[in-house]
């Protein structure tokens, strides 16, 4: 998989690695929910304009998630840690996995050169 680049904490950097991508998709998850609360206590043209943000930063949510799943794995340990985030999510319900993320986190899995 080529390099991308993924805004981690605000800062635009280059994922190099699994570690880097895994901390994109943290932030963008962090993201739904600090605006999905907010979203919750809006009313009228803010709960719009809140709504609306919310949808945007879910679709990049869902790009961070899939980048994430396809990261090809260099090791093991790499695995690993890939394996425990996509557990993580699934057991804290903190997003959605469809099926295309698991076939590209499977994927990625199947492609380490042993």
């Amino acid at each position: 998989m080529p390099i991308q680049v993924v805004c981690n904490n605000g800062v635009m950097e280059e994922a190099d690695g699994v570690a880097n991508l895994l901390a994109a998709h943290r932030h963008a998850v962090a993201m739904v929910e600090r605006l999905g609360r907010r979203w919750m206590r809006a009313e009228g043209p803010d709960a719009t304009l809140i709504g609306r943000r919310l949808d945007s930063v879910m679709a990049e949510e869902a790009i961070a998630r899939r980048r994430a799943a396809a990261a090809q794995v260099a090791d093991v340990v790499e695995m690993k840690m890939k394996a425990a985030y996509f557990r993580r999510l699934l057991g804290n319900d903190w997003c959605e996995l469809d099926v295309d993320d698991f076939r590209a986190l499977l994927g990625s899995f199947a492609k380490l050169q042993s």
